[in-house]
């Protein structure tokens, strides 16, 4: 039976995992360009932000849904697309289109984990209404034990309608809205932060797309008011790293020591007798936190009531510094834990070793154009009317229409030609000029990148990791595009064998409207 004075530890090394914490790439990506012209927001928050003129920006982020994919592979995609969509909507932006960058390997059960992440991707990203609007797809036998999913999303937003995710002002509510927390996906942090050699249904969780277009309407509708201080999707560690996380960027932003106070016994939940930790790290899907203006938050109960969703005050932000859990009927039973989660489990990291990663020959191949039709037959990719360019053409490239600013976006992303085989920084460095390249023959001017970087166990891809790091914050400064936004998957492994390296690289650039001829 679980002790209350065990808790706090486990509490703690969810926040400490790998996943969550970013512990051991944090010191590398802080040296990534991350700033320039364009750039509104940059890496750490929930999408980087740039400026697309006449008073509207582009939200873009990539994330991997790697693990669950390969576990459950229809829910885990679907799951991996729901999520990246909350990333884009939270900062107050409407999604406009999905990529999907696909890793499958080459045995029998790699075919049938395909067919099911893209009917997974195309079901959700169809009941929502988002188009997909291009992607790859690459087979490998290194990923016959570790598939990668990876997916991109894009959405606009208003430049003074931007949202972020933080708690900056003592006695604001925090606000549960959307799906009933369940038992599915506890530990999916701590899953993700560990080789794939354990399959743990229970840590992937359920996808519900027709909550999530509720959930994404809602959120946009307030984001057109003054009512909110800040949303945070419920990923990662669930409502215990969302209602942290906000609090702890206000603490930065303001200087103040701010804290929460959290009602477990006001949280929703679809299970019962569901313990403290049970709740708070549960990763149940379509699950938003809102940071209310006390004083609007009935106006703010009543939209959510509107689109037919669950919400109710689950906590409060405080000014004493610390992270409060209470989890009776009584208010009487507590866990006060300091707002720095660190003080009580220390930063682990490990050193590993930094020897550059040697490339194997290994038999890469793009998918047939049959198998390429196969998925993007799937996909609604006209779906919102912007879409000029999606995948029913040759090109690893994407056009939307921009009629707000009378542009066009172009989007490409890095395949895995001449990547496979070459040293950790001729490979990213291929990645990145192609994609610059393909942009300027389609005269569009870069703005920014976001990444997702994909490797396997620390021990065996570290030096691969950080001379991908050097060569692209090289390449990024000499030629002024910054990184606004990512994603590390590291422990893509399987017993002893670690994927190679498979960095993604996406970069957008604006056009001119190609005149109709």
């Amino acid at each position: 039976m679980l002790r209350q004075t065990d808790i706090p530890k486990i509490l703690a090394e969810a926040m400490a995992s790998e996943h969550t914490s970013y512990k051991s790439t944090k010191k590398f990506l802080s040296k990534l360009h991350t700033t320039g012209k364009y750039v509104i927001q940059g890496p750490g928050e929930n999408a980087g932000i740039l400026d697309l003129g006449r008073g509207w920006a582009l939200a873009m982020r990539i994330e991997s849904h790697n693990h669950p994919s390969f576990i459950r592979p229809y829910h885990g995609a679907a799951t991996g697309v729901g999520g990246i969509l909350r990333d884009i909507f939270t900062m107050g932006a409407r999604p406009i289109g999905l990529l999907d960058i696909l890793r499958f390997g080459t045995d029998r059960n790699s075919k049938r984990l395909l067919r099911e992440v893209t009917r997974g991707i195309s079901d959700y990203g169809n009941c929502v209404g988002v188009p997909i609007v291009g992607g790859d797809l690459y087979f490998d036998k290194t990923f016959n034990h570790n598939c990668l999913v990876n997916v991109a999303a894009f959405g606009l937003v208003k430049k003074n309608r931007i949202i972020y995710g933080n708690a900056m002002t003592s006695g604001n509510d925090l606000i549960y809205v959307g799906a009933r927390t369940g038992r599915d996906g506890v530990g999916g942090a701590q899953m993700a932060s560990e080789n794939l050699d354990i399959h743990n249904e229970s840590a992937v969780q359920e996808a519900d797309p027709f909550l999530e277009k509720l959930l994404l309407e809602a959120c946009l509708e307030l984001a057109d008011t003054n009512w909110v201080e800040g949303m945070q999707d419920m990923g990662a560690a669930g409502l215990l790293c969302s209602t942290s996380e906000v609090v702890l960027r206000g603490r930065k932003k303001t200087d103040k020591n701010l804290g929460a106070k959290v009602y477990l016994n006001q949280v929703p939940t679809k299970a019962s007798r569901m313990s403290p930790v049970e709740m708070l790290l549960s990763e149940s899907q379509e699950r938003m936190l809102i940071v209310g203006h006390r004083k609007y938050r009935e106006h703010i109960l009543k939209v959510f009531r509107r689109w037919d969703l669950e919400a109710c005050v689950i906590g409060t932000v405080t000014n004493d510094g610390k992270y409060t859990i209470i989890y009776d009927a009584s208010n009487k039973k507590n866990i006060i834990l300091p707002m720095e989660f660190s003080e009580i489990f220390p930063d682990t990291r490990e050193e590993w070793d930094s020897r550059t990663w040697n490339p194997q020959k290994t038999k890469h191949q793009k998918a047939g154009s049959g198998t390429t039709k196969e998925i993007w037959h799937q996909y609604d990719w006209m779906v919102g009317t912007r879409t000029i360019k999606g995948p029913d053409k040759p090109g690893r490239y994407a056009i939307l229409d921009l009629p707000e600013i009378g542009k066009e976006l172009v989007i490409s992303w890095s395949s895995d030609e001449g990547i496979s085989d070459r040293s950790p920084a001729r490979g990213i460095q291929h990645a990145f000029d192609v994609c610059r390249k393909r942009l300027r023959a389609l005269s569009a001017a870069p703005l920014g990148i976001t990444n997702c970087l994909n490797f396997g166990h620390p021990k065996d891809s570290m030096g691969a990791f950080m001379e991908t790091i050097r060569a692209l914050t090289s390449m990024c400064k000499e030629v002024k595009i910054p990184i606004v936004s990512g994603n590390v998957s590291l422990y893509n492994a399987h017993r002893a064998h670690s994927i190679k390296p498979t960095p993604v690289l996406v970069m957008v650039g604006v056009r001119p409207k190609t005149p109709i001829s």
